[in-house]
């Protein structure tokens, strides 16, 4: 079960900039559903809750997300209320992508707590959380919370993924509002570069998994490292490479990577949940827009297969 913001985003055709673009395509992205959606596709089951306007933006999210077999029936329709914008330059580099946000007052902003199915959000198996809904109101970040303590409460496994987004508050600010989550989490995700920003934490990703598991009795700690891959860390250190891709779009790519960790972690196999993970992410950057497109099978034959050449056409 997840529970959070997802956004129309709009993004100039590739080898375009805003500034040329003859059209703007558009998509559907948050970082929960896209996180629901590639581990529905990896075969699990996956709920997102989330408020929404009442109008063809809130239509087109909930009928994109159910697509793909994640349960949205416990979605609250507001009315008189907008879905947030997301436009994203997206460019190789030298360039790289640029990001405009235009999300202030969006229904979820102004959620009041009382609207949420508590009972449905806090019975799952497991749930998962980001630093980002916190960050959009105080309706947002009262829910996160009391979520993530009732779910412990009934026996839930907590994921947090920090996500931090500096254009929503500071290092600071984020700090506080996640401090008061840590003591429910049982795995938290995060960018090495995020874990530094928040926290302060060293510089080395081995010393900084350590140092964050200490500091907070997080019971597994899981870090992104870029092209380094990734590693986790639960009293012994597990690390693995990443798979080599030709991006398209990376955006999405990290909540492509804790869908594939999760699907591993339930299993009890960290390990693979780190090629899961790995390997989730890899395929979802030769896909445009926000979510993965990855089957279960390609994500395990990737797995299972490694590094073969794939620029032949399979007969």
């Amino acid at each position: 079960m997840t529970f959070g913001e997802t956004m129309v985003r709009l993004s100039p055709p590739v080898g375009y900039s805003l500034e040329n673009a003859p059209r703007l395509d558009m998509y559907v992205g948050g970082a929960e559903s896209n996180m629901a959606i590639a581990f529905a596709r990896l075969g699990g089951r996956a709920g997102w809750v989330s408020r929404l306007p009442v109008n063809g933006f809130g239509r087109r999210i909930a009928q994109e997300i159910a697509a793909h077999g994640v349960d949205t029936s416990r979605v609250i329709w507001a009315e008189r209320s907008r879905a947030g914008l997301l436009v994203i330059d997206t460019a190789p580099l030298p360039r790289g992508n640029r990001v405009l946000y235009d999300r202030a007052r969006s229904a979820i902003a102004e959620l009041d707590p009382a609207e949420l199915d508590w009972d449905y959000l806090t019975g799952a198996r497991t749930l998962f959380l980001t630093g980002i809904t916190p960050a959009l109101g105080p309706g947002c970040r009262a829910a996160w919370l009391r979520a993530a303590g009732e779910a412990k409460a009934r026996g839930a496994r907590v994921m947090l993924d920090l996500n931090f987004r500096s254009l929503l508050w500071t290092p600071a600010e984020a700090r506080e509002a996640l401090e008061q989550a840590l003591p429910h989490c049982d795995v938290v995700i995060s960018a090495l570069r995020d874990l530094r920003t928040i926290f302060g934490t060293p510089e080395d990703a081995e010393a900084a998994a350590r140092e964050f598991a200490a500091r907070y009795g997080v019971p597994l700690v899981v870090l992104t490292l870029g092209e380094q891959g990734a590693l986790a860390f639960d009293g012994t250190l597990y690390r693995q490479p990443v798979y080599p891709a030709e991006p398209l779009d990376r955006i999405g790519s990290g909540d492509a990577f804790a869908a594939g960790f999760l699907s591993g972690w339930l299993a009890g196999d960290l390990e693979r949940a780190l090629k899961l993970g790995n390997a989730s992410a890899a395929l979802k950057q030769t896909f445009r827009g926000d979510f993965t497109w990855a089957t279960r099978e390609d994500v395990l034959e990737l797995v299972d297969e490694g590094e073969k050449d794939k620029r032949h056409v399979k007969r």
